[in-house]
């Protein structure tokens, strides 16, 4: 033992342990930009009698709203998005329903899929109850839902007089139209609703869900698009989130532009979860580097992973999740930047 540390170039170690320190600093700081950069947005919730479907209902120019900011999506492929800076969001509530509404600039009419160019606007919002899920669509073990509002589900009929359809000729369906051929629910010709319910536990994973009580209405402003989401409070989806089971809810937003060629994952999102406090009907801010349940106790975001492994209680959670890999970090860090210096 004696050798190996006589054998150790002393001047070398010590920049090696300045360069390991400098590292584990920048992984601290990244993860607490990280931190913020998820979890904050804040706006308050108006109560109704009755629930303004309609995006152009007075109601919604008396609730109060908040503009959250809009980015690019980069974490997964295909990258892409962007071109829309912020979304306007307001948020009603009443015994029976919530409804949510987003208003954004666009000044192009993107509701006619006229030829394979063409892709279609677009609205979501992905909603998650009781813990914060990862803001990449949720995750194994933490399912998420997501509302799904697009234009051309409302005006592709030709309904509006941007309207068109690329497929005005007689065709086979199974060659030009195999969506449609296999029944792929985002391939229909119409819908009953223009609001979809779906789930995801991350990207890649969208699913279908069978059970659709979300509805939706776009209509076009001077300056783009405004879209109300409405759905019942309680509902029997197996993933659906629920707001009448005093839990918080964690809100996300994302819109499409299909003039920018922005479609799947090509899209402008929230990198920031709102929250919504289910027995106040209030959204507030989510508590930086954690989920917080509506009775103010502290959660990791790893809650519904834990409650399937059964976990081993803020210790154990402080100890994988922050402690082991930090210690890895620096004995890496160290080892390398020593071995590099040396020679």
């Amino acid at each position: 033992m004696t050798g190996r540390l006589s054998s150790l170039d002393r001047s070398a170690a010590v920049r090696a342990s300045l360069v390991s320190l400098v590292t584990v600093l920048l992984l601290v700081l990244g993860q607490t930009a990280l931190s913020a950069a998820v979890t904050g947005g804040s706006q308050p919730m108006a109560s109704v009698d009755a629930m303004p479907t309609d995006p152009t209902d007075q109601r919604w120019a008396d609730a109060p709203s908040r503009t959250a900011d809009l980015s690019a999506q980069q974490m997964a492929p295909p990258y892409g998005g962007g071109s829309v800076d912020e979304v306007e969001v307001s948020a009603v509530s009443n015994d029976t329903h919530v409804a949510f509404r987003l208003t954004w600039a666009d000044p192009t009419n993107d509701t006619s899929l006229s030829s394979p160019e063409n892709y279609s606007d677009a609205a979501a919002i992905m909603l998650k109850g009781g813990e914060s899920p990862p803001v990449t669509m949720g995750a194994a073990g933490q399912p998420v839902n997501i509302w799904y509002w697009r234009s051309n589900w409302q005006f592709g009929d030709r309904s509006a007089e941007w309207s068109g359809d690329m497929y005005a000729y007689p065709h086979p369906d199974a060659e030009t139209r195999p969506g449609s051929a296999a029944d792929n629910p985002l391939s229909k010709p119409e819908y009953a609703s223009y609001g979809q319910n779906y789930y995801a536990k991350g990207y890649g994973s969208l699913s279908h869900a069978s059970a659709q009580p979300v509805q939706a209405r776009g209509e076009r402003t001077d300056e783009g698009w405004s879209v109300v989401f409405v759905r019942e409070r309680s509902t029997t989806g197996q993933y659906d989130a629920s707001f009448d089971e005093h839990e918080t809810v964690y809100l996300a937003f994302g819109v499409w532009n299909g003039s920018e060629d922005e479609v799947n994952g090509q899209k402008s999102i929230t990198l920031q979860f709102s929250t919504l406090d289910t027995d106040s009907g209030a959204l507030g801010q989510a508590d930086p580097g954690g989920a917080s349940d509506a009775d103010g106790s502290g959660s990791d975001g790893n809650s519904a992973t834990d409650a399937g492994t059964g976990g081993g209680g803020p210790f154990d959670s402080f100890l994988f999740d922050y402690l082991l890999p930090l210690l890895a970090a620096i004995v890496v860090s160290w080892l390398v930047a020593y071995r590099r210096l040396k020679s």
